[in-house]
């Protein structure tokens, strides 16, 4: 039986992982692109020894590094994780690789998902792309006057903006980070 299982939204359940080493699996995970996010659980959790836990790391093409994503335990079986990758990578990328490795208690709480340099770039990229939908907005009422090119607008411009933009969000949660590049 599989000592573990993924759940990707709109996909089958993986079980597929492959022991790579004792206490190491891998789970080939095609159109990454697509993801944002995924939920992993133990099956067999009375396979995990006391004082132990699960990380879980991914990898990108050519698999040589990997990344830390979080952890599971015998007392948090599953968990629901928001993808790493996602707005890094292009459609073109064709899969990448989850990593679980049984770790020891101590070894999983020296472990940070990300750093907060990390974070911060991605808050940033997360600002401007809100940013960079407002102004191509707000450009659209651009007019040519006698004192130049102004913006002439509705007092109501802004809501408008807003209203447009939650639509936007409903259909695709993450569309402002395609629109990141000026």
């Amino acid at each position: 039986m599989n000592m573990f299982a993924c759940v990707f939204p709109g996909r089958p359940i993986s079980t597929e992982f492959k022991q790579v080493s004792e206490n190491r699996f891998l789970l080939g995970v095609p159109k990454p692109a697509q993801i944002r996010e995924f939920a992993i659980t133990i099956l067999q959790p009375n396979k995990i020894p006391e004082g132990y836990g699960v990380t879980v790391y991914f990898s990108l093409p050519p698999f040589r590094d990997w990344q830390y994503i979080g952890a599971i335990s015998k007392q948090m079986p599953s968990q629901i994780f928001s993808v790493p990758w996602r707005g890094t990578i292009p459609n073109s990328v064709e899969g990448v690789q989850l990593g679980a490795s049984i770790e020891t208690q101590g070894f999983i709480e020296n472990l940070h998902p990300q750093s907060t340099q990390e974070e911060e770039k991605k808050l940033i990229s997360s600002v401007q792309g809100i940013a960079k939908d407002l102004y191509n907005f707000l450009g659209s009422f651009a007019k040519t006057t006698d004192l130049g090119e102004m913006l002439i607008m509705p007092v109501k411009s802004l809501d408008l903006w807003l209203k447009k933009f939650e639509a936007k969000h409903k259909k695709d949660p993450y569309f402002w980070l395609k629109n990141t590049s000026a």
